[in-house]
């Protein structure tokens, strides 16, 4: 069954808006179709079986300096060791110091991942080889211990070597039982049925399949409630002269049914017509705003401040106002941020309007910016 505009704008706007929830998924992508099916309009961070994936740790000394550095090497690598295969793997490199490595996604085809989710208006936060979410998911102690803590899948084990924190080796190795990899008092061992949790503690590798890019994850979701704000206006100015048409045919009707009365001169109010066109005008002067320069801006400070969260957008270019919401752990972040916004050309009277505490379920102090903004009309 399609779904109309405005239920689409809706799951999108959800999605969005949805704090990403971990799916494992395994070669064949199965587990997404399922989630995709039964939970259309979410976020998911889709977590990579060992199964599906190849590792490689950059030998110290090499000059690579940046991501871009790490996956030009890693894609040499594995087309050396994989041959003309290799063409198809998504690479997804890391860097932390001088510790660099890379995995290459073989076992699923990312672009069908991302069409797949796409259609179901599912957003996909990441794309994090199992591995990788499991060891930013240890304690900090754990972490920046030296040993070696093994991710272990049924027949597959990765075996993470550290040293002081830093990753210094990756190893995925087929085993018919953790006895098999010779490992004596491991720093940890995990298994796709650990819940993935994030903690503090030492940097982790965070290597991820999704195509990096110079637009922060923050620009969708505030374009995604700017164009539900579109949608909504454009639908009010659509009903409401919908209920001024059946209004006028009601007042036809009922000017049928009276004595024709003397005629006199014709007045019209002078407030009907802005009544009239309000919705309209409002969705007019919404399209015409500078979407794209405004969330750029909004989702670079944002994303300066590193923890902070979205929730949502209000606009009214009528008046050329803008509210934003978030939810920030230290009210000086939210501080800094209205001031930084406050130094962008076309933005006046930034304000921290509201802070408060979050409401249950949501973690961190629920803040409020509003301000004054140019719109296309150069108020």
């Amino acid at each position: 069954m399609s779904l109309s505009t405005s239920e689409r704008l809706r799951q999108q706007l959800g999605a969005w808006l949805d704090k990403p929830r971990r799916v494992f998924i395994t070669p064949g992508g199965d587990e997404l179709d399922a989630w995709c099916k039964d939970l259309p309009g979410t976020a998911v961070e889709l977590v990579v079986s060992a199964r599906a994936l190849h590792e490689l740790v950059v030998e110290p000394g090499l000059p690579l300096v940046d991501l871009d550095a790490v996956q030009a090497y890693a894609q040499q690598q594995f087309a050396h060791y994989f041959g003309s295969a290799a063409q198809r793997f998504a690479i997804a490199p890391w860097k932390l110091g001088e510790a660099a490595g890379a995995s290459a996604l073989h076992g699923l085809d990312l672009t069908a991942l991302r069409s797949q989710a796409a259609a179901a208006n599912v957003r996909l936060h990441a794309v994090r080889p199992a591995w990788a979410a499991w060891l930013a998911s240890l304690p900090a102690a754990t972490r920046a211990g030296s040993g070696r803590a093994i991710w272990h899948e049924g027949d597959v084990a990765v075996v993470i070597h550290l040293e002081g924190g830093r990753v210094t080796g990756l190893q995925s190795r087929r085993v018919q039982s953790l006895a098999d990899l010779g490992v004596d008092a491991p720093l940890a061992v995990g298994t796709p049925g650990d819940e993935l949790i994030p903690q503090p503690g030492p940097a982790a590798p965070q290597p991820d399949f999704l195509p990096r890019s110079g637009r922060s994850s923050l620009a969708w979701p505030l374009a995604a409630t700017g164009a539900l704000v579109l949608a909504t206006a454009a639908w009010s100015a659509v009903d409401s002269h919908r209920m001024l048409d059946t209004a006028r045919a009601a007042r036809d009707r009922v000017a049928t049914l009276r004595p024709t009365p003397t005629p006199r001169p014709t007045v019209r109010s002078a407030r009907a017509e802005p009544a009239e066109n309000l919705a309209a005008v409002e969705a007019r002067a919404l399209l015409a705003m500078p979407w794209e320069p405004l969330l750029t801006r909004v989702e670079t400070v944002g994303a300066e401040a590193k923890t902070i969260a979205w929730l949502g957008l209000d606009a009214s270019a009528g008046r050329g106002e803008l509210r934003l919401e978030g939810l920030t752990p230290d009210k000086l972040l939210a501080l800094q941020l209205a001031e930084q916004l406050g130094t962008t050309p076309g933005w006046r009277q930034v304000v921290l309007s509201r802070f408060s505490a979050a409401e249950t379920g949501l973690v961190g102090q629920r803040f409020e910016i509003q301000a004054r903004v140019a719109t296309g009309g150069g108020s």
